[in-house]
């Protein structure tokens, strides 16, 4: 009896044992094939990355190079960017739109961005624009003072007990000639505030008598406005030059070529200042080396948009007065230009 227990026993054992060994399935046991292959197709490309370029009020010139530089990248980088072109309210907005994040290039002007680093007139809210930085220059513009011909105004200090058209209220320009008349001891009777081209057409209706502003020329609105009446443009004293140039280090002492409209038959003396294509330290080295490069490379497409981008090089934009971008120094020293220490941002490395 106990061996028969005993074999019963064994028995039982073995039957467990070889239930619990049986190897459990897979999904791959399922399949039909023998053999097991590896997926071998490349991985799916990177989606261009979605950014957008701050420009300016239809019709200027910053409305179109910011047009233009959207559609250069977007026909020579077309893998790593889709850019669009917005409509704003100029460089002021642009840099405030930059140092938001809400926007990854904008243009402005060198006056805007001292004021932007600064963080002290009303545009900035208080709040230091510190994370701006430039990409590349775009265009110089030059200081334009013009009056009918027959305005008896021939010298800035003309502009005495006369009605003075300064641009758009706040705006840098506004602020750095309200200060040069004064301290210069010129007083007119009014300033007058309004954009460029508004001023132009008050000029004409007689409203004002001289108007200031920077501009590339042939500027649209004084060129129209040469259309009905004649026009003088005054220039610049050497000891007024002097006192603009030794008091804002973003003006260079110049002069406005002759033949820029019908009434300049030669140079005017005046200064000038750049128009540059900022960004955000925000916004990757390898992105701004990239469209640096691309716009560098294809200038001829700008030019094409306006005639102003053939200043638009890679050695312009040692103009600067505040940070290159850390993707624009890497591209400027592999073209073996030396970038001054005081234009690399801190966020560099080599």
């Amino acid at each position: 009896m106990k061996k028969i227990l005993v074999l019963l026993l064994c028995l039982a054992v073995f039957v467990l044992a070889a239930c619990g060994t049986q190897p459990q399935k897979t999904p791959a046991d399922n399949n039909d094939s023998t053999t097991s292959e590896t997926d071998s197709s490349p991985p799916a490309a990177a989606a261009p990355k979605n950014y957008s370029i701050a420009s300016g009020s239809v019709g200027g010139n910053f409305y179109l190079m910011g047009g233009g530089i959207a559609s250069t990248i977007n026909k020579h980088l077309p893998d790593d960017f889709m850019f669009t072109s917005e409509t704003t309210g100029g460089g002021t907005a642009n840099l405030t739109m930059l140092q938001n994040g809400d926007a990854e290039l904008g243009i402005a002007m060198t006056s805007s961005l001292f004021e932007a680093y600064q963080g002290e007139v009303e545009w900035t809210a208080g709040i230091k624009h510190d994370k701006v930085r430039v990409a590349l220059a775009l265009y110089p513009s030059w200081l334009t003072v013009y009056t009918a011909a027959n305005s008896g105004i021939e010298k800035m200090e003309d502009l005495n007990g006369k009605i003075a058209g300064l641009g758009s209220k706040g705006m840098a320009m506004d602020a750095i000639f309200r200060n040069f008349l004064e301290e210069r001891g010129i007083k007119p009777k009014q300033i007058h505030n309004d954009g460029h081209a508004a001023t132009a057409a008050a000029l004409k209706d007689g409203v004002i008598d001289a108007a200031i502003l920077f501009s590339y020329p042939p500027f649209a609105a004084i060129s129209e406005l040469e259309s009905t009446m004649d026009l003088r443009f005054i220039a610049l004293t050497d000891e007024e030059q002097a006192f603009l140039v030794n008091k804002y280090d973003f003006y260079k002492a110049d002069a406005m070529p002759a033949g820029s409209y019908k009434g300049a038959t030669e140079d005017v003396k005046g200064v000038s200042e750049w128009n540059m294509l900022a960004s955000s330290s925000e916004v990757p080295a390898d992105d701004i080396y990239k469209i640096v490069k691309a716009l560098c490379e294809n200038q001829q497409d700008m030019i094409n948009v306006h005639p102003s981008a053939k200043y638009m090089t890679a050695e312009n934009t040692l103009n600067s007065n505040v940070y290159l971008h850390a993707g624009t120094v890497r591209y400027l020293k592999e073209l073996g230009i030396n970038v001054p220490s005081q234009l690399i941002p801190p966020e560099y490395t080599e």
